[in-house]
């Protein structure tokens, strides 16, 4: 069920890290990283001319859904023709629930199915818009942005009421 949603790129995924002063983030998965070849963080792992990245697998969603491992991985929804199955919006200031209750009420307004999943942090969230097909990536941005745009026009009271 999570690949029939998530779909993404097949033939690279990112990992999540965490260095020791506690700052994270995700990298592609290398089979050279950290070896003799590998010059992070001087050549960034898009432009390394020694990639050897590992394709995802069932095994690596699966070690990913199951809690006993602590392998958390990301993903690359643009896929190499530039088209997507999905969009994600973020949600992390300060009024994060508000913002995304609103959006889901615009969401509810149009007829558009959306899913709010609280974030990893508990700090913030993500409204999953899901396609029956792959869109061009740029389609889903403005698709985002429209949603966006007509929820601050509902929110909008000027300053003179």
């Amino acid at each position: 069920m999570y690949r029939s949603l998530f779909r993404e790129r097949e033939d690279v995924y990112p990992v999540r890290w965490t260095n020791k002063a506690g700052k994270s983030g995700y990298s592609p998965d290398c089979q050279n990283e950290w070896t003799v070849v590998c010059k992070k963080p001087q050549i960034k792992c898009s432009e390394c001319p020694h990639q050897a990245f590992e394709p995802l697998s069932d095994g690596i969603v699966a070690r990913h859904l199951d809690a006993k491992t602590n392998r958390t991985i990301g993903i690359y929804p643009m896929l190499q023709d530039e088209t997507c199955w999905f969009l994600a919006m973020d949600f992390d200031k300060q009024n994060w629930q508000q913002d995304a209750a609103a959006v889901l009420a615009t969401c509810k307004e149009w007829h558009i199915p959306a899913t709010l999943e609280r974030s990893r942090s508990g700090n913030g969230g993500h409204i999953w818009f899901f396609f029956q097909q792959p869109i061009e990536a740029v389609i889903a941005r403005k698709f985002g942005c429209a949603i966006l745009t007509k929820t601050m026009e509902r929110r909008y009271v000027p300053d003179f009421i």
